[in-house]
């Protein structure tokens, strides 16, 4: 609802196509530059009237920062996955830059900067006013109804419950979502949801192939490093120089030839092995986001209650409660956990699933129940706790 997905896909694409060719070009120009500056001994002179040394500067300027770019716009892409599904699980439609700070653990100031880039370029249905320090959701606004006069009165933050009209407590709480009204129902039913309810679609097909490309990767960097110290082996070999040098096919009369071959491919090996490393360590946190992703999702679908505690988290792949939180934070920016977020309550963080109101008025003396937070309420009238408000959608 709130994400612009159609150009996220291509984004994603663009950032994909940016990285492949940075990568390939960098690889290319710091070997080359090696290459040239190993061959002619160190001489600058030499070396900067070398004919490819422009373009291996070029790209050696180039490839980094397309892949910073290309990074940013990825992290972007997860933190606005992250901002969408805290705007789902909200209830009333107006949301604090500081509740958003503390979910996050940035700045007010940053997320405030996030959030006016994102509503041009990631995101859509909210309105940031910055004076205010608040978002606006245009596609859920909180409203209530008054029995009395009839009345449609916004819910805004600080409501009071009370029909500004004609003074009545007799409010009917309604929201609007999507342009359509309904009714916040006083009914306890909540339908268990099964466990792909929570996780991205083509889950186990992603980390099917998450791990077929890590253990490629491994592979391919054991295989350079083993060519790689072969080549080494056989710098100062007399013998295998000599075989090269007889041999017609290989087109090399010198030793200092074969030398630089030898050097020449070393240093490709290694680049290349430098540029997988990275790469292995992104595919190790993809496929433990998505395992934890298959794991949380199974603890969520047996919750009756839309709050789970970090204590909560299955611990297979994190023992202490922040890690296990950093991966969750992790899995649902990377799109891979669904309906759920992040809350704060009473100064803890917690996983708040998707939920809905399921109370309405004070069973004691019968006032509208606004501002809800939690799925238990404390009556802003009579002081009542009214218990099981919110309930697991």
């Amino acid at each position: 609802m709130y994400l612009r997905e159609k150009r996220i896909k291509r984004l994603k694409v663009k950032n994909v196509i940016l990285i492949v060719i940075a990568l390939f070009n960098l690889i290319i120009a710091e070997s080359g530059m090696l290459y040239l500056a190993v061959r002619y001994d160190f001489d600058k002179f030499t070396l900067t009237h070398a004919k490819m040394f422009p373009d291996f500067v070029f790209w050696s300027i180039a490839g980094p920062l397309m892949l910073i770019y290309a990074l940013w716009s990825r992290a972007n892409i997860g933190d606005a996955y992250f901002y969408s599904g805290y705007f789902e699980g909200d209830l009333d439609g107006m949301i604090t830059v500081d509740e958003l700070a503390e979910v996050t653990g940035r700045s007010s100031r940053a997320v405030g900067q996030q959030l006016k880039l994102f509503s041009r370029v990631y995101m859509k249905n909210y309105v940031y006013k910055d004076k205010e320090g608040m978002v606006e959701l245009s596609s859920k606004t909180a409203m209530c109804e008054c029995r009395s006069c009839g009345a449609h009165i916004e819910k805004k933050i600080y409501f009071t419950g009370e029909c500004p009209y004609c003074r009545s407590s007799d409010l009917r709480a309604k929201v609007l979502t999507e342009g359509r009204f309904y009714s916040i129902s006083n009914e306890l039913g909540n339908s268990k949801k099964k466990a792909d309810y929570y996780t991205a679609s083509g889950l186990m097909t992603r980390k099917v192939v998450f791990v077929i490309l890590l253990i490629l990767s491994l592979l391919l960097i054991l295989i350079l490093a083993a060519y790689s110290l072969d080549y080494i082996s056989k710098y100062n070999d007399k013998e295998y120089l000599r075989s090269i040098i007889l041999d017609p096919e290989q087109h090399m009369q010198s030793y200092e030839l074969i030398h630089y071959h030898i050097i020449d491919t070393v240093i490709t090996n290694v680049i290349i092995i430098a540029g997988l490393i990275p790469v292995v360590i992104n595919r190790i946190g993809r496929i433990t986001c998505v395992i934890m992703a298959d794991l949380c999702s199974n603890v969520f679908a047996g919750y009756r209650i839309p709050y789970v505690k970090a204590s909560a988290l299955p611990d297979q792949l994190a023992r202490t409660a922040k890690k296990r939180l950093g991966i969750v934070r992790q899995s649902i920016k990377k799109g891979y956990l669904r309906n759920c977020t992040f809350e704060r309550h009473n100064g803890t963080l917690e996983v708040a699933l998707a939920k809905k109101i399921v109370k309405d008025q004070c069973p004691s003396c019968g006032a509208s129940i606004t501002g809800v937070v939690y799925k238990d309420h404390i009556c802003d009238y009579c002081g009542r706790k009214i218990m099981d408000v919110v309930v697991k959608k």
